[in-house]
This record gives structure tokens, sequence and C-alpha cells, in this order.
């Protein structure tokens, strides 16, 4: 797990990127970004509940995606706060690898 250094916290934080931040998308996931004025980027992954009811489900999508963020967060570009944000159920069942590749085309994106 990250840092919480890392990480986005707060719910105001969160509502600054969905409100001002710039969206690059591809059908299973979505970034949401916005410059921030730290030396270091923060990420938060957001899975809905509109995406999976069962929390189960939701939980699975998010564990695999922070584990993606935690091994790849070098590729994040600095100075950034970044939402990782799950939009097709299908990431659930799809292997790990091909999650991780979609992750990185989506980071490889924003640069």
């Amino acid at each position: 797990m990250l840092s919480s250094k890392f990480r986005l916290r707060k719910k105001t934080e969160v509502d600054a990127v969905f409100r001002r931040g710039t969206t690059i998308a591809i059908p299973e996931l979505a970034f949401r970004f916005l410059p921030n004025t730290l030396d270091h980027s923060r990420v938060a992954v957001l899975v809905g509940k509109k995406l999976a009811k069962r929390a189960v489900d939701r939980n699975r999508i998010r564990r695999r995606l922070r584990e993606i963020v935690r091994t790849h967060f070098d590729r994040i570009p600095p100075r950034l706060d970044l939402l990782v944000i799950a939009r097709e159920l299908k990431l659930r069942e799809i292997n790990f690898a091909e999650v991780t590749q979609k992750f990185l085309t989506l980071a490889a994106k924003i640069h």
C-alpha cells in the first residue's frame, strides 16, 4: 500500500480533482488529474456502486488497481493529483497483466 503521503485522503481533495481535473479514458479505466503544488503525486482509486453492486466485487477491483498503482508509481508524472476510476466490471475477470497494460497505456498519455 502506498504511504498516506502519496494518497488523496480527503473528500474535498477528490472533489477538487473531479470539478477541475482533466480526463483521459479507455473503456475500462479513466484517469482524472489536476496539477498540485507538492513535489510528488497523490493518487486515489475509485470504484463506484453503479459498476459493481457487491462490495466484494468493488473491493477486488480496488485491490488490483491499488497494487498496480503501487508497483508502477514511478510511471506517474510528479506533481499531480490523480484519480484512477474503474469503468467496467470486466476489470474483475481479465488477468492482472492486461489490467496493468491498460493502466500503463493511460499513464503514458498523461506525459
